[in-house]
């Protein structure tokens, strides 16, 4: 799988298959009837958000006509910035329960755009600050989403 197209083609049904894992893993989620918003509703919209984005891409690489580019693989370089930030969400993982939610969040944004363009320190710190802020109002707040809040639900 040297080709753009291939490649494209693979993943979007990789993708497609795990947003529909998503969802019927979602499916599974029980809540309380008296809920504003049940348990199970962001699972939901990340799986079929997962499902269509990779339908499109596979959709796309199946139609696309023309000259299909070889793809160059990543050099070291671009197998450590991988493993960065596969280190950085397993680090948002683990932390999410003492952390809380918006602050993991707010972190693991800030690290990963501070890793990735080092430059942009303050860019890095306000969208994670933001970030945190959207998790914890909108999320937590408005949509009475129920994740770890850490010291900020004591």
């Amino acid at each position: 799988m040297r080709s753009q197209r291939k490649c494209d083609l693979a993943a979007g049904v990789f993708i497609a298959l795990l947003g529909a894992v998503v969802i019927v893993a979602a499916s599974q989620i029980r809540g309380d009837v008296e809920e504003r918003l049940p348990p199970r509703t962001l699972p939901y919209v990340v799986g079929f958000m997962t499902l269509a984005g990779g339908l499109g891409l596979a959709v796309k690489a199946y139609r696309f006509r023309g000259e299909d580019p070889e793809i160059q693989w990543p050099e070291k370089d671009g197998w450590v910035r991988i493993g960065v930030n596969l280190l950085l969400l397993a680090l948002f993982t683990a932390l999410m329960d003492p952390l809380g939610m918006p602050i993991t969040t707010g972190l693991y944004v800030a690290g990963a755009i501070w890793y990735m363009d080092r430059k942009r320190i303050l860019t890095a710190l306000l969208t994670g600050a933001g970030s945190a802020l959207v998790v914890y109002y909108l999320f937590i707040q408005l949509l009475g989403l129920t994740f770890p809040l850490g010291p900020l639900g004591q």
